[in-house]
């Protein structure tokens, strides 16, 4: 998947803060830096590079690099980023690899028997979603999935987004790539996201990664499931368990408490009403009404 770019949209949005907050750098400005393909074959779309004025008016290079998982020769090939920049920018690089997943083997370091090579390593899965929920800005929430115990805060984190004063774009981009990071986490968070802020969503640029990702497809598709084994099952059955997915994927373990009301209902055509109206309504009670 695409978590890469899901970062970079993020970042594009919160440069100054993300440097703040998770590097720990005091910056006063920061600006994204093109990498040039025509130089070199080795460019990858996770080398990351922030031209910034730190608070001491120093101008350097932040180097930032993002992983999912963590592979051994990572250090290396961060190294190798590094010496390329300093060449074409010809000013210091600080160097940021940024972990979303727990690994034991992550290292900040590179050693042989040439090079010893130290780099800062932000392991975002052990800092506290707390903490970023209540004293970060809005921008960085887009991250809460990938921190420690973020599962708990990611409704709180979203609507913060949706409802902050940051521009809608902005709010489109934050709210997307949020939803592609949390693919990492759990499929059902992009889901929930979906659901919830499509309108917004289909804004931002990074949205055709959920579109082929099938995120967007993932509820009608999870609602038709269903029928195509109720065909085989039983129509009764069949509707039964598409009204039970859509339920499930659309209203959570509010909706399935509908479900033993439903079950008593005989006739094909009663259910298959409830489904379709499963798939359009805006809230439980609609479907509370059709069963009164």
């Amino acid at each position: 998947m695409y978590y890469d770019i899901a970062s970079k949209v993020i970042l594009s949005r919160c440069k100054e803060p993300f440097l703040s907050f998770f590097c720990g750098l005091s910056v006063k400005e920061a600006y994204l830096i093109e990498s040039r393909p025509q130089e070199t074959t080795s460019l990858r779309r996770a080398d990351f590079v922030l031209k910034t004025i730190l608070d001491n008016n120093q101008e350097t290079l932040v180097l930032i690099e993002f992983f999912s998982s963590w592979k051994s020769w990572y250090p290396l090939r961060t190294l190798e980023c590094r010496c390329r920049h300093i060449l074409q920018e010809n000013l210091p690089v600080i160097t940021f690899c940024i972990l979303f997943t727990p690994s034991t083997k992550a290292q900040n370091y590179y050693q042989d028997d040439e090079v010893n090579y130290q780099f800062n390593l932000v392991k975002l899965y052990e800092i506290d979603a707390r903490e970023v929920l209540e004293k970060g800005p809005p921008c960085l929430l887009a991250f809460i999935p990938l921190l420690k115990d973020g599962y708990k805060f990611i409704d709180e984190a979203e609507k913060k987004i949706y409802h902050s004063n940051t521009p809608k774009e902005n709010k489109a981009d934050l709210l997307t790539g949020m939803a592609i990071l949390g693919g990492l986490i759990s499929e059902e968070i992009p889901l929930k996201l979906i659901q919830r802020r499509r309108d917004i969503m289909i804004e931002s640029a990074a949205y055709e990664i959920i579109k082929k990702e099938g995120y967007e497809e993932g509820l009608k598709e999870g609602i038709q499931q269903g029928i195509r084994q109720g065909l085989q099952q039983g129509l009764k059955q069949g509707l039964l368990e598409a009204i039970e997915l859509g339920l499930k994927l659309k209203f959570g373990t509010e909706g399935l408490k509908l479900l033993p009301r439903i079950a008593k209902i005989e006739r094909p055509e009663y259910l298959s009403a409830i489904k379709e109206a499963i798939e359009i309504a805006e809230n439980l009670e609609e479907i509370e009404k059709l069963l009164n």
